[in-house]
């Protein structure tokens, strides 16, 4: 019942789309109903009576209701379309806002791939629960009211053979078919374009994060998420308008042959028992029965999903702090620190100062929490104990205000598919043409020929990916700056230069760097080797290498 409420009240946004929706259901079922009374006055005093006069004023009768009922079944398509679609987009951007900003923890939990294919599975489930499901429910319980009405007030009912002219409807689907298809083809374009930058999103989460990047992913999606809204509108709009020509020709032909056939009655050429084979209402009140059997049958259980997509969209965000740094980072001291991800201690017992400055290094072994580390103080991940810096506690630091004074490099580079231009803009958005290029000369990006160049990560290699993700690193002042593996992919004269151009550029910032390169660490002013969660050794970074490979 819960998700029923949740579902009215998320319908409750669209109330005038869903109102004229259910407007044109009652002129639908009106519309039919009246073709059947038609019928019935037709056989009555055309065919029986032989009141010649009353023919064409019947017939014009039969058009006016069949216009009357397309109407209907226009508008009710129409308006559940253009809800239907207005509350995907809407659910989309909801999805994926909170995707953005959800707790990173959540991504420890869940893997990535899995999660995002039960939400577009989900989403799918969601599109026909509303834009076909409910639908049935509240068009075809009216067409059945109405007939029945009409079986009540006249005890029989009349059908019709209709005729349809084969040709002119292949012509109509060949036209409305190619209409649709080509917006059909740019909706699945679209899901496949949302899909591949929401799985992309994903893989650099971390980066986004660090950046402080997701007003701008919000924004790119956005435009994709209006775009795919358009295509599909206008794919079904197409859909309904075939269905309004196919119906409204349907009927003229039918009209055609009573109007054909009523002239051979009156003139005695045929006998009413002839001309009427089936019973119209019947035939008719068939299909509604059946559809609205079906609607409550699928709708029953396909509201499952409703729970998830609730789910979806009340997964906790990152929890932001309130206070300040209030000035340039100048220390970091953690005393006692301990990370668990479900259940698994990642770290444990760390306690380390580093001064404004220090350029420090961390190696270890796989696993031994090096990466942990930086991810906690680039405030993705939650601890226990205390990690302060400039004497706040870094939980209670604003986030805007700690990503606008940290950068964190994860040792997964992160590319967005698209231009050279619009990867580097992640980082800072009003970074002119002259910056951007300076970024990427100080990464040795050489394999950049255009910023409108198009880039993905199937179309670079690690080495590439990496240099291209480090360009975003030149583009922002950072008072702290955290690299995580971030040369591992690139040969010994690149890493050489790169590291050159980092260390030269931040000369003035606190740079702690993770490595299993030892000439990465012989660059750090003081290294620290972990093990098992925790430091077991810190001094000179020959000190650092000449213990690390002694150990057992």
């Amino acid at each position: 019942m819960e998700n029923v409420k949740w579902l009215l009240l998320r319908l409750k946004a669209y109330w005038l789309l869903v109102l004229l929706s259910l407007v044109g259901s009652v002129l639908e079922a009106g519309g039919t109903a009246g073709v059947s009374l038609v019928v019935k006055s037709l056989v009555d005093r055309v065919f029986f009576l032989k009141e010649g006069e009353e023919l064409v004023f019947t017939i014009l009768k039969l058009m006016a209701f069949v216009l009357v009922a397309q109407l209907g079944s226009f508008t009710v398509s129409f308006f559940s379309n253009l809800y239907t679609e207005r509350e995907m987009q809407r659910l989309r951007e909801e999805a994926f806002i909170r995707l953005l900003r959800v707790d990173y923890s959540v991504f420890l939990r869940v893997p990535p791939g899995e999660f995002l294919s039960k939400m577009l599975s989900d989403m799918n489930l969601y599109r026909n629960l509303i834009g076909s499901y409910s639908i049935k429910i509240i068009r075809e319980p009216f067409s059945v009211l109405f007939l029945v009405g009409v079986l009540l007030y006249r005890d029989w009912l009349l059908t019709l053979l209709m005729l349809f002219l084969l040709p002119v409807l292949t012509l109509a689907v060949r036209y409305f078919g190619g209409k649709r298809g080509k917006h059909v083809r740019r909706s699945q374009e679209g899901y496949a374009d949302i899909s591949d930058k929401v799985f992309s999103s994903f893989g650099g989460f971390e980066s986004i994060r660090s950046l402080g990047a997701e007003r701008r992913f919000q924004g790119i999606f956005s435009e994709l998420n209006r775009r795919l809204f358009y295509s599909s509108f206008k794919s079904e709009l197409y859909f309904a308008i075939n269905s309004v020509f196919n119906y409204t020709f349907g009927y003229s032909a039918v009209a055609m042959v009573i109007l054909y056939g009523g002239y051979r009655v009156v003139e005695g050429a045929l006998t009413a028992g002839d001309f009427i084979s089936y019973i119209t209402a019947l035939v008719f009140l068939q299909r509604p029965l059946v559809e609205t059997q079906k609607g409550i049958m699928e709708l029953r259980a396909s509201l499952p999903v409703l729970e998830r997509i609730r789910e979806l969209l009340s997964l906790p965000e990152e929890k932001e702090g309130r206070l300040e740094l209030g000035g340039p980072i100048k220390d970091i001291k953690a005393s006692g620190l301990v990370v668990r991800v479900n259940g698994q201690e990642l770290i444990r017992d760390v306690s380390i100062e580093i001064s404004r400055g220090e350029k420090v290094g961390i190696m270890g072994e796989t696993g031994s929490g090096k990466s942990s580390f930086l991810k906690v103080l680039a405030g993705l991940l939650p601890y226990e104990g205390s990690l302060r810096i400039n004497g706040v506690e870094l939980k209670d630091i604003n986030r805007t205000c700690l990503r606008s004074r940290v950068q964190y490099l994860s040792q997964e580079p992160f590319v967005y598919p698209g231009t050279v231009r619009e990867n580097l803009l992640i980082s800072r958005s009003n970074a002119t043409d002259e910056e951007l290029w300076e970024a990427l000369r100080l990464a040795c990006c050489d394999f950049v020929k255009d910023l409108e160049q198009w880039v993905s990560h199937r179309t670079l290699s690690g080495g590439e990916r990496q240099r291209l993700a480090l360009a975003r690193v030149f583009l922002r002042d950072a008072d702290l700056l955290l690299l995580d593996e971030v040369t591992s992919a690139l040969d010994a004269k690149k890493e050489e230069e790169v590291l050159e151009n980092l260390l030269s550029f931040f000369r003035g910032s606190t740079v702690i760097l993770v490595a299993h390169r030892f000439s990465n660490i012989r660059r750090c002013d003081r290294v620290f080797v972990f093990g098992e969660g925790t430091p077991v050794f810190e001094g000179k970074p020959k000190e650092a290498i000449d213990f690390f490979l002694q150990r057992p």
